[in-house]
């Protein structure tokens, strides 16, 4: 009884508190939600990038997908304004794979579904550690208010396995 008690006291003086606060209060949405659709052989994982909002995995098939969301207010902030998903793309890939032997690029595909615009592209480089071809399959989309990296890599002896996948994993994303 008594430790109910103290528990309602100490709720009671919580809300008197937030009441009579002397300042403008106000309450922050965090956190962003969307949603993707993945091959059912893929299962969440974490370690893959560390910007990314989630990553999946598979090992045996040897491919491994991450998402990076960036919120135009929040690159706003910084002085980053793009105005659609073709200047973010070309912003991106400048750097992409920069410092990398045997970089090839493919030409970018511009398309938009169910209102959400979409840039997509294909990306090789030889990996020294793997002594082989990494092979990257990208997708940026750019909804109302975010844009997102959709990449997924996998060996090049394994891209045209799961090419037509990894593109329409790429066009599901929706927040």
């Amino acid at each position: 009884m008594k430790k109910q008690l103290g528990q309602l006291l100490t709720i009671l003086t919580l809300t008197i508190s937030v009441a009579n606060a002397q300042s403008p209060v106000r309450t922050e949405k965090v956190g962003h939600v969307f949603s993707i659709t993945v091959p059912d052989y893929l299962t969440r994982t974490i370690g893959i990038n560390d910007a990314a909002s989630v990553e999946f995995k598979n090992e045996v098939k040897e491919v491994y997908t991450f998402v990076i969301e960036d919120s135009k207010a929040d690159l706003e902030l910084v002085d980053m304004k793009f105005t659609d998903v073709k200047e973010f793309y070309e912003n991106f890939i400048k750097d992409f794979l920069a410092d990398t032997k045997e970089r090839t690029i493919s030409a970018p595909k511009s398309f938009e579904k169910d209102g959400v615009k979409f840039v997509q592209f294909e990306a090789t480089y030889y990996d020294k550690d793997v002594k082989g071809k990494i092979y990257y399959n990208i997708t940026i989309a750019e909804t109302k208010g975010y844009f997102y990296k959709i990449m997924s890599y996998t060996t090049e002896a394994n891209k045209t396995k799961l090419r037509d996948d990894l593109f329409l994993l790429g066009t599901t994303i929706r927040d």
